[in-house]
């Protein structure tokens, strides 16, 4: 009978034990739950539009080398090879920056940002440059020039000086330099594309308010018709040779 007994109070021991495992893991588990990764409907709604248009200007690019593929392919005879590859190289000085381009687009300002006289207590139509931290340096520029680029914009020009793939702004002394050209302030930059895009893409990142804080305001403009100059800036070629035919030595 007291084997028994302690062979029950051995299993009811056990018993327990699991039972004290369990509420020690649920209890664990209570106090520090997962942490899980929550994005407001907003953010993917927009991360959503950006990646269709990512995809929708690559569709845009296969189907234009495509035709382009075609037209190669389909040449009857020297004469039309010719004229779709001086088309080509139309398009590629277009794309590099060596002739102006037109179009619609956005003329963009960066002024001095204004107060409301009534809140900076002045009488009469008076305004004050607002008090900020740090002002607009070279990475700023470069910042606004890649959302332009990113967004669909086909050429952009700062000051008057079109930007190309190869085109540094950058800090040289006191001064902001592009290519080797100094710009002083206020800067108007110039982009051709679609203006409801290229506005919508300043806003979703946050443009206004980062240029906020170096005491400047985005000032933007529609235009239908707009000019953008070619780059004019000499570039020497440092590794590219001519191809020598056969027979040459």
């Amino acid at each position: 009978m007291l084997q028994k007994s302690r062979k029950i109070t051995f299993i009811l021991a056990i018993i327990s034990a699991i039972i004290g495992v369990m509420l020690t893991v649920q209890l664990r588990s209570s106090l520090h739950p997962a942490h899980k990764e929550s994005r407001s409907i907003a953010e993917l709604r927009t991360s959503l539009q950006k990646e269709l248009e990512k995809h929708k200007n690559l569709l845009a690019d296969i189907s234009k080398y495509n035709q382009l593929y075609y037209q190669y392919e389909t040449a009857l005879n020297e004469d039309e090879s010719l004229s779709v590859m001086k088309e080509e190289l139309a398009r590629n000085r277009k794309m590099a920056g060596m002739v102006s381009v037109e179009g619609e687009g956005i003329i963009l300002r960066v002024v001095d940002a204004q107060v409301n006289p009534a809140e900076a207590g002045l009488d009469g139509g008076m305004t004050e440059p607002v008090i900020g931290g740090y002002t607009i340096d070279d990475e700023d520029l470069r910042w606004l020039v890649n959302i332009l680029f990113a967004n669909g914009s086909q050429a952009v020009s700062i000051n008057g000086h079109r930007m190309v793939a190869t085109t540094p702004i950058r800090y040289v002394g006191n001064a902001i330099q592009i290519d080797t050209r100094t710009i002083q302030p206020p800067y108007e930059l110039k982009a051709l594309g679609e203006p409801d895009v290229l506005l919508s893409a300043l806003k979703l990142e946050g443009v206004e308010e980062n240029f906020r804080l170096a005491n400047k305001e985005i000032i933007a403009e529609k235009r239908d018709k707009l000019i953008i100059p070619a780059n004019r800036e000499q570039r020497p070629i440092q590794y590219m040779k001519p191809v020598k035919e056969k027979g040459e030595s």
